[in-house]
Order: structure tokens, then C-alpha cells, then sequence
């Protein structure tokens, strides 16, 4: 099975789940990171990997226009239902490969990419389509987990979430998003760094789980709450484990 195939199968059982999470219905940090993008009304969108549209509906509020593409089938259904439900006639979604988008070049102002990247082999192929399907001018944004600086901590995480998500390709690094923009000519306008703490279990349930695989999963959490060195990301408060993951947010202007 390929990776494309792993992440439809993936996403397409557990969409509702994905559709459901505290994350993807955290309206405040989708607000948020519309706010850095500077989103107006002027705006044509395009979000890639828009699982259930969560940033596409949103920003559908205050943009001119959004489209929104995933490769899931059964993502895709849940953010047309999303759409019809808030009654938003000016944002639409799609199934497409996001390696391969089925549209003219250069016909949006933002193009953006909210935690997907950790799911692409061939991040550059995708990351060139943004490029190709943005103005002159517009902006490219990309918001994403990234990789520990300490390669034991690294190791143990990305571990933990290849058995959460099977889909889960790897976590880049800071660098290698600032080294896409630099090396496609795209200004960077700003990137900041920033840690959120996940809780634990709440991440687990957002993607399709079975005995075998939670059984897999406590295991592993139990061996790095038995590590200090790991389990100083591993934060236990009020009987809920929090889990400390930084994310990059990058933007820039093609030129």
C-alpha cells in the first residue's frame, strides 16, 4: 500500500472522528491563523489538505471565495455538509490528489496548508502545486507540527504517532519549511514558532482506533512516562496527560 493509499484509508474511516476533535473545532486558532494570513475580503482562497474544511469555512466568512481540495472521499462529504449546514454558498470542496490540483495557475491570493504537511512523502511536489496555483503577490502559508531538536525525543514521538495515524509520514523540521520558501523564491513575511499541549487521549480518538492498536499505544506512553527525558513532554495535570508538540506557522509572497 502506498502512502496516498494509507492516508485515503485513513481518513476516509475516520472522518467524523477528525470532524469531531477539539482541534479541528477550535474556531479561536483557525481564527487566529486567518488573522496572520491577513485574510480579507478581497481574497480567493485555495486550502489544501482541508480535511473537514474547518479553516475553509471559516475563512469562507470573510473572503471572497474558498475552495478547498483533499485527497479523502470521505473528508470531503463531511466539509460539504458543513458547508450546506452553515448555509455558505461561496466556499466549495473537491477530491483531488493535492500533488496533482486540477486548476488553472495562479487564480488564488492565499493558498494555505493547516496541519498536513506530517502526512506527505513528497512535500516539495505539494508545496511546488501551492506555488504554481498562487498570484503574483499572493501569499503561501503553511501551519504544521514539527520535529524535536533532541533526536532520542524525535524517535520516541514519531513512534508515537505512526501508531496513532498510520497516515503520519513525518514530522519536518522548522528548517525545511523555511528552505522550501527560499528555495522557490517566495519572500517570507513572517514565521514564528510556538508549542501547544495536546491532550494526550483527545489526540489518540481523532483518528479510528481498535484494542490492538490502543493496547500498542498505552504501551508505548507507559515506557516514556517511565523516561524522565520524555516524559517532560508528556505533562500529567488533573488526571489528563498533555502532550507538549511545537508547530511553525510560515507565510510568504510569491514574487
Amino acid at each position: 500500500m502506498n502512502e496516498n493509499s494509507k492516508i485515503i484509508e485513513q481518513f476516509n474511516k475516520g472522518a467524523r472522528n477528525f470532524n469531531d476533535w477539539s482541534v479541528t473545532q477550535d474556531e479561536k486558532s483557525i481564527k487566529a491563523l486567518a488573522d496572520f494570513c491577513e485574510l480579507s475580503k478581497s481574497d480567493i482562497v485555495l486550502d489544501i489538505a482541508c480535511g473537514t474544511g474547518a479553516f475553509s469555512l471559516l475563512a469562507a466568512r470573510y473572503a471572497d471565495n474558498v475552495k478547498g481540495i483533499d485527497i479523502s472521499k470521505g473528508m470531503i462529504n463531511i466539509a460539504k455538509e458543513n458547508a450546506k449546514k452553515r448555509e455558505l454558498d461561496n466556499v466549495h470542496f473537491y477530491c483531488q490528489n493535492v500533488e496533482d490540483i486540477d486548476v488553472d495557475n495562479q487564480l488564488f491570493s492565499l493558498v494555505i496548508s493547516r496541519s498536513a504537511f506530517h502526512h506527505m512523502k513528497r512535500y516539495k511536489n505539494v508545496f511546488l502545486q501551492m506555488v504554481r496555483c498562487c498570484k503574483t503577490d499572493g501569499r503561501i502559508c503553511i501551519q504544521d507540527i514539527i520535529s524535536y531538536d533532541n533526536k532520542k525525543l524525535d524517535n520516541y514521538f514519531e513512534e508515537m504517532e505512526q501508531l496513532i495515524d498510520k497516515s503520519h509520514y513525518r514530522s519536518y523540521t522548522k528548517r525545511e519549511f523555511f528552505n522550501l520558501y527560499k528555495e522557490n523564491n517566495i519572500k517570507v513575511l513572517g514565521l514564528f514558532e510556538s508549542e501547544s499541549n495536546m491532550d494526550f487521549y483527545d489526540y489518540v480518538e481523532h483518528t479510528m482506533q481498535n484494542d490492538i492498536s490502543r493496547k500498542n499505544i498505552d504501551k508505548l506512553l507507559m515506557k516514556g512516562l517511565d523516561d524522565e527525558e520524555i516524559a517532560s513532554c508528556l505533562v500529567e495535570k488533573n488526571g489528563r496527560i498533555l502532550w507538549k508538540r511545537k508547530v511553525c506557522t510560515i507565510i510568504g509572497s510569491k514574487k
